[in-house]
């Protein structure tokens, strides 16, 4: 029994994944597993039976709901673009109030590393991959590499929207139809997959070292590009309101304010 409760665990940290602002780890920490999951991870073989299941029935789960939900979250994406995007916002946003409450700006050293962070994703939009196509070449398993080392830092670090970091690298609709069909070209699954292994290895323990030592500097970098990915996503649709559209999307965001605004309370 204990181990179908993780499963179920898994399946709604892995709902949180696709859907973009629900942090899953967030979810996971809500669900109180995360702490446990990050030890499970940087310490396995110290009782690698016991963490085998606990790992393997939570990732089972989390596996099972990104593949499911991830074709229904890119049809939504592609037909109805400025509500989903607007909708997304809203689920980022109302993520902030949580996260925030706590962390101190006091010193030049926090505020350096908010700016810092907060900066580095206009940065990073400027490598997009939107305009590379995917081949069983080196080259294509090296981005796909990095983008599974980036899924295990935006699925382990709390706060961190994977969503618009991929939107900011032109690659969002790619990786949620990996998600959704990851057995349609091995090759990419597999090289995906084998920076995402790597990524969850060297990102937990990274993870584990910073909240045992720089709590405080880790807290308001995951903050600065929170606020960044927010800032960036809505000035990319903006553009596309008019006084037609400008009721729904914003009833839409605040919708989406308000589920994550209510689970990052939880």
């Amino acid at each position: 029994m204990k181990y179908l409760f993780l499963f179920l665990k898994g399946l709604l940290i892995g709902i949180g994944k696709v859907i973009p602002g629900v942090s899953g780890s967030m979810i996971a920490i809500v669900l109180h597993v995360y702490e446990e999951a990050i030890y499970a991870i940087n310490h396995f073989f110290q009782d690698w039976k016991r963490y085998f299941l606990f790992l393997g029935s939570l990732g089972i789960g989390i596996f099972v709901a990104t593949i499911l939900f991830s074709n229904v979250i890119l049809f939504f994406y592609h037909h109805y673009y400025l509500w989903t995007m607007f909708l997304f916002l809203g689920l980022i946003l109302g993520t902030v109030p949580s996260l925030q409450k706590n962390i101190s700006f006091q010193g030049l050293k926090l505020k350096f590393f908010f700016l810092l962070f907060f900066l580095l994703p206009f940065g990073i939009s400027f490598f997009s991959f939107s305009e590379f196509h995917m081949t069983n070449s080196i080259f294509s398993f090296l981005i796909l590499f990095f983008l599974g080392v980036l899924e295990a830092l935006t699925m382990i670090v709390p706060g961190i929207s994977g969503t618009a970091i991929y939107m900011m690298l032109g690659v969002y609709s790619f990786i949620l139809d990996l998600f959704g069909n990851p057995f349609a070209n091995l090759f990419w699954t597999i090289s995906f997959g084998s920076g995402l292994f790597v990524g969850v290895i060297v990102v937990s323990n990274f993870v584990e070292y910073l909240f045992g030592f720089h709590r405080k500097l880790f807290e308001v970098s995951i903050l600065g590009l929170l606020w960044s990915s927010i800032l960036y996503l809505f000035l990319s649709v903006v553009s596309y309101l008019n006084f037609g559209n400008v009721f729904g999307v914003l009833l839409l965001f605040v919708f989406g304010f308000g589920i994550s605004y209510v689970m990052s309370k939880q």
